[in-house]
């Protein structure tokens, strides 16, 4: 890696998704880790699935992936506007051992399990790194004999938020909830609530502000929220200011949903096009 280069560390399940189209592969690292790498990050993705991932070119990505049986197989499916979620198989764990000892002094951390994959254990690997972030909506979901994902308590939160620099995650995540969104503001530097299209908002230093998304016709809002998170960490590693990183985030995840499957990555150009729209 040359010394200029900020690099991207991303952990989580890639995952099979079975849409009407056929398999398509999916989860957050895909999601955030394409957009990190179109963003200009050196990403480093650390995945368990049963083979080598063949994943678009988009820019500078180097994958370690921990071979496994499986691989994590979702479906959603939509009925009367509401998602319904299955999860039919499970790809192994990310343990401490999966991880390259060289890459854990990575720039920017983002730990993204979809789905009980991360283990407390390897999250402690990251409790002292400067800049380790979260989308913790693998963590608060469990799935029954059917597949079909439900929420559930995050029991070991406590020993993750503190020592994160930010957390993202969706209303959906927490059933809409507000007394699990107030104590994860108590425990968090940062905490950002995304609400599809009414946009986020983000807690900060006491603060609470809220950002509308720009009204854009939805083709497909698979990946927003991670793409959301990808554009957000990045921003607020390079100017500590999540109220500007909401902005752009908010910018790149709407531009997203008028998009289908990996086509939503933004680009470069999307991204300095969310910049001059902020700065009106």
């Amino acid at each position: 890696m040359a010394s200029n280069e900020i690099s991207y560390l991303i952990l989580g399940h890639l995952t099979q998704d079975l849409t009407p189209s056929g398999v398509q592969l999916g989860g957050t690292v895909a999601y955030a880790g394409l957009t990190a790498c179109s963003l200009g990050h050196a990403v480093r993705m650390v995945t368990s699935f049963p083979q080598e991932p063949n994943l678009p070119a988009v820019g500078k990505m180097t994958i370690h992936c921990c071979l496994s049986k499986k691989a994590t197989c979702f479906e959603n499916i939509m009925q009367n506007g509401t998602r319904s979620q299955y999860c039919y198989s499970q790809a192994e764990n990310i343990l401490p051992d999966c991880i390259p000892a060289s890459w854990l002094q990575s720039s920017i951390v983002h730990l993204g399990p979809v789905i009980q994959e991360i283990p407390p254990e390897t999250v402690q690997l990251f409790k002292k790194h400067p800049f380790a972030c979260a989308t913790p909506q693998g963590w608060m979901r469990s799935w029954d004999e059917n597949g079909s994902i439900h929420p559930i308590q995050w029991d070991w939160a406590e020993q993750v938020l503190p020592i994160m620099k930010a957390v993202v995650l969706s209303v959906e995540d927490v059933g809409g909830d507000e007394k699990i969104i107030e104590e994860m503001v108590r425990l968090c530097k940062i905490l950002v609530v995304t609400e599809a299209e009414d946009g986020a908002r983000v807690y900060w230093k006491g603060d609470a502000r809220y950002f509308p998304a720009p009204n854009l016709p939805i083709v497909d809002a698979t990946g927003a929220g991670d793409i959301f998170a990808a554009a957000f960490f990045s921003r607020l590693f390079f100017t500590d200011d999540p109220w500007q990183a909401a902005r752009v985030a908010v910018q790149l995840a709407s531009l997203s949903v008028s998009r289908s499957g990996l086509q939503s990555i933004p680009t470069i150009r999307d991204f300095h096009q969310s910049m001059v729209e902020i700065m009106k």
